[in-house]
Formats: structure tokens, C-alpha cells, sequence
């Protein structure tokens, strides 16, 4: 396999109408980390929760019009992927034939008013719809807006992020880590084709970062249907799930859902990582 032309997954993007109820359940109910505190803004509503080696933002936007209308919230909206340098990885994206937006900074000031760029972000063309946007994501070393540490890399934030997952055990659900998107799309041949180019992954699923698989399945448009996450033990989770009356209907012994009920519809399955015989 080819080398990726991207370090990983920055994080993912799940839009919502109303941010808060999402944000606690996931921090509040499920104990998990948070890694940028909820920021109220006149354009959105939005925070970070990780899950180890990604974040999932929780976004409110003021206005969703760019959203097609028949396209419920809440839903999985972006992908953010993490550059090894920005111009590099978009060039090395765009010789294996896709294409992409030219790239935007978005600059503010600091606390002293010098102007930084916060990030830049480039939109993979061929990969995007109103449904569901794959684009590049590169952190500026000062950017004024980011909860972190200045000229920390995306492996020093993702240690720090994961040394606050492990800190509370995963949660009360024990997660380790986002390990499978799925999507759906109206043509699995041109998608599958397009996402193997990008990630320089030829296999099924989809290897789209070291740890995180992408699974493509036929839909009336391109969505991401479902997030899966590792977890200590399935058995405690399903157990906690039922005590918190938050266990969806019907469930197998391979996978527990969370309750769509709670999460607005959007689903998000709970795995346990396969162990050798050694472990």
C-alpha cells in the first residue's frame, strides 16, 4: 500500500440543531473527555469531545441552508483530515486524479491583536456533497482560537487527547477509539474507487487511517450512516447502556447501538476490539 497523503483523521463533524443536548450526553452521561469546551458564537454553537485518537465536534450552526432540505439534522457531517503539510498533501490528493477547493485560511486576532491563522482548510472536490464534506485541515502553530497548547503537532494533541480518554477509563462505556465510518452513497463502485485513491488503501473496508476503517454501502445520497468505536468490554457497556435505559432495540452479541432516542437519530455503534489469545 502507498503512503497515505495525510497523517489521519483531525476529527469529525456531527451538525445538530441544538448542540447541547448532544455535548452532554456524551461528556455528562457517558463521561467522556472534553477537548475544546462548548463555545457559544453568532454563527454556531460547537465543541470537542475526544474518543481517543479523533475528536467528534458537536456543531450547532445559526443557519443551515447549506444543507439540502430534505436532509434531517442531526446527522455526521464532515471529515477533517490532517495534513502532513497542507500544500503537499493537497497536491499529492490531486495527482491521484481528485480534486480540491483551493485551499482558505481563517484568521483572528489574539488576545493582543496580532492576527493569526486559526486554520486552513481545503474541501476534496470529487469526495464532497451538501450531505457529507471530506476536506483538508491544518491548525495554524498560534491559532488564537484552539483550546491547546501553541506548536503542539497532530500526534502531540492526539497523546494529549488520548491520556484524557485513558484518564477516565474510556467512560462509562469504556471507548477507546473511533474504528469504522460508514457511509452510503448512490454509486458504490465510483465512491469505493475514489475513496481507495485517496487513501491509498485498496482493501474492503477501506483502510482510511492506521486505526479507522471506512465501509461503502448503497444510499439514495452520499451520508455517513454510522460511527463504531472500540470499547473495553461490550458486556459493560450493554450493562450500563440498560441502567441508563439507553440501550437501542434489538441488539446482538457482536454490537450494541446507543439509543437513536437519545442521540437524535444518529447512530453510533459500540464494538469490542478483537483479542488474541496472548491478550
Amino acid at each position: 500500500m502507498a503512503e497515505r497523503p495525510y497523517l489521519g483523521i483531525d476529527h469529525v463533524v456531527l451538525r445538530t440543531a441544538v448542540a447541547e443536548p448532544l455535548f452532554e450526553l456524551l461528556h455528562q452521561q457517558f463521561g467522556l473527555p472534553v477537548t475544546w469546551p462548548l463555545q457559544h458564537a453568532p454563527f454556531a454553537t460547537y465543541g470537542w469531545i475526544g474518543v481517543g485518537n479523533t475528536n467528534l465536534e458537536i456543531w450547532a450552526a445559526a443557519d443551515n441552508s447549506d444543507l439540502p432540505a430534505d436532509c434531517p439534522l442531526p446527522l455526521f457531517h464532515q471529515i477533517a483530515l490532517a495534513p502532513v503539510r497542507l500544500e503537499e498533501t493537497v497536491a499529492s490528493i490531486q495527482a491521484s486524479g481528485l480534486s480540491c477547493k483551493a485551499p482558505r485560511a481563517f484568521v483572528s486576532r489574539n488576545e493582543n491583536g496580532d492576527a493569526h491563522t486559526n486554520f486552513t482548510n481545503s474541501v476534496v472536490l470529487d469526495l464532497s456533497s451538501d450531505s457529507c464534506c471530506v476536506f483538508v485541515c491544518e491548525w495554524g502553530d498560534m491559532a488564537p482560537i484552539a483550546p491547546w497548547k501553541h506548536g503542539l503537532s497532530l500526534n502531540q494533541r492526539r497523546a494529549d487527547h488520548q491520556a484524557a480518554l485513558e484518564a477516565v477509563s474510556g467512560g462509562r462505556l469504556g471507548f477507546e477509539r473511533l474504528s469504522e465510518i460508514e457511509l452510503t452513497t448512490p454509486d458504490v463502485p465510483a465512491a469505493t474507487e475514489k475513496w481507495q485513491r485517496l487513501s491509498r488503501s485498496f482493501c474492503v473496508p477501506i483502510k482510511i487511517a492506521d486505526d479507522v476503517d471506512l465501509s461503502v454501502a448503497l444510499g439514495e445520497r452520499d451520508a455517513i450512516q454510522a460511527l463504531t468505536f472500540t470499547v473495553h468490554s461490550l458486556d459493560l457497556a450493554r450493562r450500563a447502556l440498560v441502567e441508563d435505559g439507553l440501550l437501542e432495540q434489538p441488539g446482538n452479541l457482536e454490537e450494541v447501538v446507543v439509543s437513536l432516542r437519545a442521540t437524535g437519530g444518529v447512530r453510533i455503534r459500540l464494538v469490542e476490539e478483537p483479542r488474541t489469545p496472548a491478550e
